[in-house]
């Protein structure tokens, strides 16, 4: 058979259309592939930061100007250290009848936290003694309350009662309409100043058109440093404990609960993590160092 110059090259030329077809059909899939991913990663990222504005606005500020959380960290560590009133007995011309006048004293050096404003007589005056020249108050919350100087919080707490009958998700519903309030100390779990592990649980971030103060409040629990303190009032009591250890775990993961030391004094603090998803538990462990 003759040699064909002329088809040798159409078929040349039509491996080389197909090959340049092929290969633009692969950078338009590459593309479209990229565009889609890019949108779809930006749509994505407006709208978590959209639906936890105030847990990531708390992050940036703390990241861009951590001058401003060692500012709320002073101002809760000046208050506390203010709130014990030293009371001179040649001040007072009789310890009843003056009463209103110690209640006053106490009043403005309130530590701008939130305590009440009714004091009874018994617990304003323990620890007064005619012989001695002066007592000291410790003025401490009706209510309980943790603080953390670090993050320049100061969160009220409060217990749940718990019905063994109770289905988990009644449970669950009473759980997420309390953390609008406040933290939770998880019913049948150890009492704070207790032996045992107090387990303590709060938002990291929530939807924003649930409105509550509490709904980022452990958004930046994770620059908390071991050796931290934290105060914890409770039943009229103080309580000072001391970071040991963290953890992040998956959600229903109690192993690590159920293997801390049950002779210890205890707090958990947990929260979901990372902010703005469930995917895990972020948990940081607690020692009672000192009780008051």
């Amino acid at each position: 058979m003759a040699h064909d110059p002329l088809l040798q090259y159409e078929k040349t030329h039509q491996v080389r259309i197909t090959k340049i077809k092929t290969k633009s059909r692969i950078v338009r899939a590459f593309r479209f592939v990229s565009l889609y991913l890019v949108l779809t990663g930006g749509i994505f990222v407006l709208l978590m930061w959209l639906l936890n504005f105030s847990a990531y606005s708390a992050m940036v500020t703390n990241w861009v100007n951590p001058g401003l959380m060692l500012t709320r960290q002073w101002a809760i560590e000046s208050a506390l250290s203010s709130s014990n009133i030293s009371v001179h007995a040649s001040d007072l011309w009789d310890i009843h009848d003056s009463l209103e006048s110690l209640t006053q004293k106490v009043v403005l050096t309130d530590p701008d936290i939130v305590y009440s404003r009714s004091y009874d007589s018994d617990r304003l005056l323990s620890g007064f003694s005619r012989g001695s020249d002066s007592a000291t108050f410790s003025v401490t919350p009706y209510e309980n309350r943790i603080i953390i100087p670090r993050l320049g919080k100061n969160i009220p707490l409060v217990d749940v009662d718990h019905d063994p009958q109770a289905k988990f998700g009644e449970m669950q519903d009473v759980f997420m309409e309390e953390l609008k309030k406040w933290v939770v100390r998880y019913p049948g779990t150890a009492r704070p100043g207790e032996i045992g592990n107090a387990f303590i649980f709060g938002h990291s971030s929530n939807y924003p058109w649930i409105k509550s103060e509490y709904n980022d409040v452990f958004a930046l629990i994770d620059t908390l440093q071991n050796g931290d303190e934290i105060i914890v009032y409770y039943n009229q009591h103080k309580y000072i404990y001391r970071i040991t250890d963290r953890v992040i775990v998956e959600p229903g993961n109690t192993k690590v609960l159920s293997a801390r030391d049950p002779n210890k004094k205890e707090i958990s603090l947990m929260t979901c993590w990372p902010v703005g998803t469930a995917l895990n538990r972020y948990i940081i462990f607690w020692e009672l160092v000192e009780n008051q």
